[in-house]
């Protein structure tokens, strides 16, 4: 098996299509393309040169440092990997082996700083430990949407129920919105009450070039005519992923917001997926928030790792990772 990265078109189209089978949205060149040049594909190569897996990188350099992380509103990078094996034991073996060659190939590129989430699912981070990345656990609940719709409804907290039904009984109503513009404007006030920065031509080629009804929905609650919250989720042949999401805190609804997540599990549901993935969050009060919906907490992994000197100032800014 070897990693080679991907540059010209006819391989980036076979990994397309493999992305598309076996990885998730954020693996497809469909999502990659959002951010252009930036973007290094690998690869994973049996002996015999057939692509059998890959996993990308984002490239930018800050202070001139080299920095490889996860693209900018992604959840992953990979790997995904086809796997002919039905033995247990060949089958570990081969994602050992892969995983082995991803971390020695991170490894081996001119990074100051490197800062990746794994595909959900690869839980064989021990290559990563061997060379030396600090691994660290992150978590999302995910809801099973083989569930009925009345046993999901039950299964979420008595809070988060009450919030959608207050939301109801107070007259606020959701509508299912191709204007991405209103669902911008919302995201926007989010980040900017939270007084966090958003690249905000990301955002738009998020919103208006890649979205479309194959790939992505929004719900906006609505107060009469004046929308105050709003959740955008883009899917594939799977999984509905809750990307963004906004709320007009004038507005003074604490419910709004659930309703609208509310109306988007309905949604993912009847679309047939299976499952609806909250995307996580490490900051205690949204946990709490996205746990209320009922679904399974699920960890993945972070791997990070930094040039000594530059990991020594990282443990100031973030001890968490490094």
């Amino acid at each position: 098996m070897i990693i080679k990265e991907i540059i010209n078109s006819q391989e980036k189209t076979r990994y397309s299509e493999l992305a598309l089978e076996i990885g998730n949205i954020f693996n497809t060149l469909e999502w990659l393309n959002i951010f252009k040049d930036k973007v290094r594909l690998f690869g994973i190569h049996e002996n015999n040169g057939k692509l059998v897996g890959g996993f990308c990188l984002y490239k930018e350099r800050r202070f001139n440092f080299k920095i490889y992380r996860d693209p900018p509103f992604s959840a992953c990078v990979g790997p995904f990997l086809r796997i002919e094996a039905k033995n247990p034991v060949s089958i570990m073996n081969k994602w050992k082996e892969a995983i082995t060659l991803v971390a020695k190939t991170i490894d081996d590129l001119p990074y100051s700083v490197v800062s990746i989430t794994l595909n959900k699912g690869v839980v064989d981070t021990q290559p990563f430990i061997w060379k030396k990345f600090k691994v660290t656990p992150s978590y999302t609940y995910i809801l099973d949407l083989k569930k009925s719709v009345e046993d999901i409804h039950k299964g979420m907290s008595a809070e988060r129920r009450n919030d959608a039904r207050k939301a109801i009984k107070d007259g606020l109503t959701v509508k299912h919105v191709d204007n991405f513009g209103i669902v911008k404007s919302l995201i926007l006030k989010t980040f900017s009450r939270q007084k966090m920065t958003v690249n905000k031509n990301h955002l738009d080629k998020i919103l208006f070039e890649f979205a479309n009804k194959e790939n992505s929905f929004a719900f906006v609650t609505f107060d009469k005519e004046k929308p105050i919250a709003a959740t955008f989720c883009i899917y594939d042949k799977d999984t509905a992923y809750y990307l963004l999401g906004g709320y007009d805190y004038q507005s003074k609804h604490h419910g709004a917001g659930a309703l609208a997540v509310w109306e988007a599990i309905k949604y993912t549901k009847n679309l047939g997926l299976k499952y609806f993935d909250f995307e996580g969050s490490m900051v205690p009060q949204i946990e709490r928030y996205f746990r209320g919906f009922g679904g399974q907490l699920l960890p993945y992994f972070r791997i990070n790792k930094a040039k000594l000197l530059i990991e020594i100032l990282l443990k100031f800014f973030k001890r968490e990772l490094f």
